[in-house]
């Protein structure tokens, strides 16, 4: 490969900016109208439990040092066959999720830049497509440079803003509200923790970068850990923000509320350039890891060999090619009001947690020491909890490609030869030898 590997300190900004993302724009005022006050303690939950996922999902995808990551794992602990199903799960969320990213972009931007009708802005979130596609086509070097700036700026940002609005600007009687809960729902809070999962997501695809990153059974692990502590802590800030500020009619929708205190009228400004960051890095860093994970299956034989080709810093360019014309179409069908952005994102919910339940599960299987096969063993279980709280369409999705995927196995196994039949070209041991031969 022509481009140097990269360090820890370049892939944790990397996975930071990619798992914020357009997840913490999104994803507050959503669950905020979902749970009401219990949407603070369920982004608390979601915290939690994605710093156990990070490591989880790093050390997994270490086990086996390559573009495969942790559908390699699974490979490892159950068979090719759950490894086939592993990334097809991966790649069937990278067909849905990222269209929701560009369009975020374009609807958090400044009034004055705002496209005025649906169509100009498919045209826009199709513009901000085509230039991830160049990017991700440029390798991961300058990718990972891209992607520091922006996530480093972008963190500060939602810090500075979450942690003035809560200092200056809190409603009045915060203790009383943080205090008075209404009854526990748990079909609400199973509905709000399934919705906040997109929070979560990215952490599956970084072991696919262990072939271009130096030393990753070291490197990844410890940059997943810092990202994960960093992003629990912006997360919990700006839900708390969110949940206890209190802001005028101007400072605007969300997250953009929490930066009014610093920016005054700039604020709109800012906050686009914000949501463009974080959306970016999401989309060059979730689509980068799959396509790198969709070749390395096409190399095994998996799918077609044609969406292993690559350019000359080993980027698959025909799979990177191919989600750049899927997303473009559903940004096209939302312009005419097809899809919405909550439909891509549940879409894609519901193939993340299948792909995350069976990497925790092999996780629990490979890990040797008791405290990370416990961590991964409980993550499994609280993944098949909000799992089953996906709509009828995505669990039946997933089923036939369980029955495809098995179907396809038993038939490749059924052609191979038992261990104990003769071969075609040895003698049948009733027949008559010739004279002289070597009994």
């Amino acid at each position: 490969m022509s481009q140097r590997k990269i360090g820890t300190l370049s892939l944790c900004c990397m996975m930071v900016g990619a798992v914020l993302g357009s997840g913490i724009i999104i994803l507050p005022p959503l669950a905020i109208e979902a749970a009401g006050p219990w949407a603070l303690p369920a982004w608390g939950l979601t915290a939690a439990f994605g710093v156990g996922f990070a490591y989880v999902f790093a050390r997994a995808g270490t086990i086996i040092p390559g573009e495969g990551g942790a559908a390699d794992a699974v490979d490892l602990a159950f068979g090719p066959a759950a490894r086939e199903l592993a990334g097809y799960t991966l790649a069937g969320a990278a067909l849905f999720g990222p269209a929701a990213v560009m369009l975020t972009i374009v609807d958090y931007l400044p009034p004055a830049l705002l496209p005025g009708s649906p169509a100009a802005r498919g045209l826009a979130a199709a513009a901000a497509q085509v230039a991830c596609a160049v990017l991700l086509a440029s390798g991961l070097r300058t990718m990972s440079r891209v992607t520091t700036v922006l996530a480093t700026t972008a963190t500060a940002l939602l810090l500075a803003g979450s942690a003035v609005t809560l200092l200056f600007h809190a409603g009045p009687g915060l203790t009383a509200r943080a205090a008075s809960l209404p009854p526990f729902d748990a079909p609400v809070m199973g509905s709000t923790l399934l919705l906040l999962f997109w929070a979560v997501v990215g952490w599956e695809v970084v072991g696919n970068y262990g072939a271009e990153v130096a030393d990753p059974r070291r490197t990844v692990p410890r940059a997943a850990i810092m990202a994960a502590l960093v992003v629990g802590l912006v997360s919990l800030a700006v839900a708390a923000g969110l949940q206890l500020g209190r802001f005028p009619a101007q400072a605007g929708h969300g997250v953009a509320g929490l930066l009014h205190p610093l920016f005054g009228p700039l604020a709109p400004w800012i906050m686009a350039g914000l949501v463009s960051a974080l959306c970016l890095t999401t989309y060059l860093m979730f689509v980068g890891g799959v396509s790198r994970l969709v070749a390395h299956l096409a190399r095994q034989g998996g799918l077609p060999g044609l969406l292993d080709r690559r350019n000359t810093r080993g980027v698959p360019v025909v799979v990177v090619a191919l989600y750049t014309l899927v997303h473009l179409l559903q940004i096209g069908l939302a312009s005419l009001g097809v899809l919405d952005v909550a439909a891509l994102v549940t879409i894609a919910d519901g193939f993340f947690l299948a792909n995350a339940l069976l990497g925790t599960l092999a996780a629990a299987r490979l890990f040797t020491a008791l405290v990370p096969r416990l961590v991964a063993a409980l993550l499994g279980l609280g993944i098949l909890a909000v799992l089953t709280h996906s709509g009828w369409p995505v669990l039946t999705a997933l089923a036939c490609m369980t029955l495809v995927v098995v179907w396809r196995s038993r038939r490749a196994a059924a052609r191979l030869p038992r261990p104990d039949a003769p071969r075609p070209d040895a003698p049948r041991p009733d027949a008559p030898r010739e004279e002289g031969a070597t009994p």
